[in-house]
């Protein structure tokens, strides 16, 4: 019966060791959680929630707006053009303010970033250089002129996803990234929005 007992209190105090030692390494662990650049480039910490090609946390390009509006993680827009438009992240839903999300006929299509809140999941943010997107994405970026100021630009990421018909699309005021946004093609090409 002693051994039993000493068994099992060694056993205690064994776990609660390997907690504390798992409690006092969680700080260690790296934050980076996209893959690796193409060229191996070196990015910076990727945000808590960041934005692929395929969605930004729990949104998911193609998600029905009923079915995260359930899930409370977008309101409803009950003036909302059913052919396009735009809805925000619910109060709750763990989504910084500065982000939005493109609904056409139902479905997520895209979501537009313009807070530096949130990164890609390679680690590209709002204020970074062309140059240093470049860096990530290597021979994935196209660079377009931008449609009505002259010397900016639309660098646009298609990478693997472009079998998908999905990109990232950055634009830069011709030096650094002033918003981003990712989801399905055509839609997240669209300049205007849903205009």
């Amino acid at each position: 019966m002693d051994s039993q007992r000493s068994i099992s209190a060694s056993f205690a105090v064994t776990m609660l060791i390997v907690s504390l030692i798992a409690a006092c390494n969680k700080g260690e662990q790296t934050a980076v959680k996209g893959p690796n650049s193409p060229n191996g480039a070196p990015h910076d910490t990727v945000s808590d929630i960041a934005l692929s090609e395929d969605g930004l946390g729990q949104i998911q390009i193609g998600m029905n707006l009923d079915d995260a509006v359930g899930m409370g993680l977008l309101n409803e827009n009950p003036t909302m053009n059913p052919r396009c438009d735009f809805v925000f992240p619910a109060v709750g839903a763990g989504i910084p303010d500065g982000v939005s999300v493109m609904i056409v006929q139902g479905k997520v299509a895209r979501i537009d970033v313009d807070t530096g809140a949130v990164t890609t999941d390679d680690g590209a943010k709002i204020g970074d250089s062309e140059d240093r997107v470049k860096s990530i994405y290597g021979d994935d970026v196209q660079v377009e002129p931008h449609k009505y100021n002259p010397g900016w630009h639309y660098m646009t990421v298609m990478g693997d996803s472009a079998s998908a018909g999905k990109a990232i699309v950055f634009e830069t005021d011709g030096k650094r990234v002033t918003m981003f946004r990712a989801g399905r093609l055509p839609e997240v090409k669209w300049v205007e929005g849903c205009g």
